[in-house]
Protein backbone atom coordinates (compact mmCIF):
# COMPACT_ATOMS: atom_id res chain seq x y z
CA UNK A 1 0.00 0.00 0.00
CA UNK A 2 2.64 2.34 0.49
CA UNK A 3 4.47 1.56 -2.41
CA UNK A 4 1.41 2.35 -4.76
CA UNK A 5 0.97 5.57 -2.62
CA UNK A 6 4.84 6.51 -3.20
CA UNK A 7 4.41 5.57 -6.65
CA UNK A 8 1.28 7.53 -7.50
CA UNK A 9 2.66 10.46 -5.55
CA UNK A 10 6.04 10.65 -7.40
CA UNK A 11 3.83 10.40 -10.91
CA UNK A 12 1.75 12.90 -9.97
CA UNK A 13 4.96 15.46 -9.02
CA UNK A 14 6.49 14.45 -12.28
CA UNK A 15 3.04 15.27 -14.12
CA UNK A 16 3.58 18.68 -12.15
CA UNK A 17 7.09 19.76 -12.69
CA UNK A 18 6.64 18.82 -16.53
CA UNK A 19 3.78 20.66 -16.83
CA UNK A 20 5.68 23.95 -14.98
CA UNK A 21 8.38 23.25 -17.42
CA UNK A 22 6.14 23.28 -20.60
CA UNK A 23 4.47 26.59 -19.35
CA UNK A 24 7.49 28.18 -18.65
CA UNK A 25 9.21 27.55 -22.04
CA UNK A 26 7.87 29.37 -25.26
CA UNK A 27 6.41 27.74 -28.03
CA UNK A 28 8.67 27.38 -31.19
CA UNK A 29 6.08 28.53 -33.17
CA UNK A 30 5.94 32.19 -31.58
CA UNK A 31 9.65 32.28 -32.19
CA UNK A 32 9.84 31.94 -35.96
CA UNK A 33 9.53 35.28 -37.88
CA UNK A 34 7.22 36.17 -40.43
CA UNK A 35 9.06 35.33 -44.24
CA UNK A 36 9.82 39.01 -44.68
CA UNK A 37 11.96 38.86 -41.55
CA UNK A 38 13.95 36.14 -42.09
CA UNK A 39 18.51 36.48 -41.92
CA UNK A 40 19.81 37.45 -44.87
CA UNK A 41 23.26 35.91 -44.43
CA UNK A 42 25.64 38.02 -46.78
CA UNK A 43 27.06 41.14 -45.52
CA UNK A 44 26.41 44.90 -46.94
CA UNK A 45 28.97 45.01 -49.97
CA UNK A 46 31.99 45.71 -49.46
CA UNK A 47 32.95 49.31 -50.05
CA UNK A 48 34.58 48.97 -53.29
CA UNK A 49 31.14 47.73 -54.74
CA UNK A 50 29.30 50.98 -52.74
CA UNK A 51 30.37 53.23 -55.72
CA UNK A 52 27.52 52.44 -57.84
CA UNK A 53 24.85 51.71 -55.67
CA UNK A 54 22.29 54.43 -54.74
CA UNK A 55 23.15 54.68 -50.82
CA UNK A 56 26.86 55.59 -52.12
CA UNK A 57 25.42 58.86 -52.88
CA UNK A 58 23.67 59.18 -49.36
CA UNK A 59 24.81 62.23 -47.62
CA UNK A 60 25.14 61.27 -44.32
CA UNK A 61 27.27 58.09 -45.67
CA UNK A 62 28.08 55.27 -43.03
CA UNK A 63 26.17 52.58 -41.61
CA UNK A 64 23.43 52.44 -38.51
CA UNK A 65 23.53 49.78 -36.11
CA UNK A 66 20.33 49.55 -34.63
CA UNK A 67 17.59 46.93 -33.38
CA UNK A 68 14.36 46.30 -35.25
CA UNK A 69 11.75 43.49 -33.95
CA UNK A 70 13.85 42.95 -31.14
CA UNK A 71 16.83 41.65 -33.36
CA UNK A 72 19.96 43.33 -34.69
CA UNK A 73 19.93 45.14 -38.09
CA UNK A 74 21.39 47.08 -40.16
CA UNK A 75 19.34 50.10 -40.37
CA UNK A 76 19.04 52.53 -43.47
CA UNK A 77 20.58 55.69 -41.89
CA UNK A 78 18.09 57.88 -43.56
CA UNK A 79 14.96 56.27 -43.30
CA UNK A 80 15.42 53.95 -40.26
CA UNK A 81 14.02 50.83 -42.51
CA UNK A 82 15.93 47.36 -41.97
CA UNK A 83 18.19 46.88 -45.12
CA UNK A 84 19.23 43.68 -42.97
CA UNK A 85 17.89 41.52 -40.30
CA UNK A 86 20.27 39.08 -37.96
CA UNK A 87 18.71 36.51 -35.84
CA UNK A 88 20.62 37.73 -33.11
CA UNK A 89 17.87 38.44 -30.50
CA UNK A 90 18.31 41.58 -28.18
CA UNK A 91 16.85 40.09 -24.83
CA UNK A 92 19.94 38.06 -25.27
CA UNK A 93 22.13 40.58 -25.23
CA UNK A 94 23.64 42.59 -22.09
CA UNK A 95 21.59 45.08 -20.93
CA UNK A 96 23.93 48.00 -22.09
CA UNK A 97 24.27 46.84 -25.64
CA UNK A 98 20.78 46.39 -25.70
CA UNK A 99 20.16 50.02 -24.89
CA UNK A 100 22.91 51.19 -27.46
CA UNK A 101 21.53 49.06 -30.29
CA UNK A 102 17.63 50.67 -29.28
CA UNK A 103 19.07 54.04 -29.69
CA UNK A 104 21.38 53.16 -32.53
CA UNK A 105 25.38 52.97 -33.20
CA UNK A 106 26.47 54.91 -36.18
CA UNK A 107 29.10 53.09 -37.78
CA UNK A 108 31.40 55.00 -40.62
CA UNK A 109 33.41 52.06 -42.46
CA UNK A 110 32.16 48.96 -43.54
CA UNK A 111 35.40 46.83 -41.98
CA UNK A 112 33.71 48.75 -38.01
CA UNK A 113 30.13 47.43 -39.11
CA UNK A 114 31.45 43.97 -39.96
CA UNK A 115 33.68 44.04 -36.40
CA UNK A 116 30.41 44.64 -34.41
CA UNK A 117 27.78 42.31 -35.75
CA UNK A 118 31.05 39.57 -35.31
CA UNK A 119 31.07 41.03 -31.53
CA UNK A 120 27.13 40.44 -31.29
CA UNK A 121 27.10 37.20 -33.19
CA UNK A 122 30.53 36.15 -31.05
Amino acid sequence: MVKRFLVTGGAVLAAIVLGAALAVVPRIDSLAAPPQYQIEKEMPPAPEDLSSSPEASSPSGGYLLGAYNGRVSVLSPETGEPEMIFDIFLRTLPEMDQQLLQEGIQVETYEELTRLIEDYIS
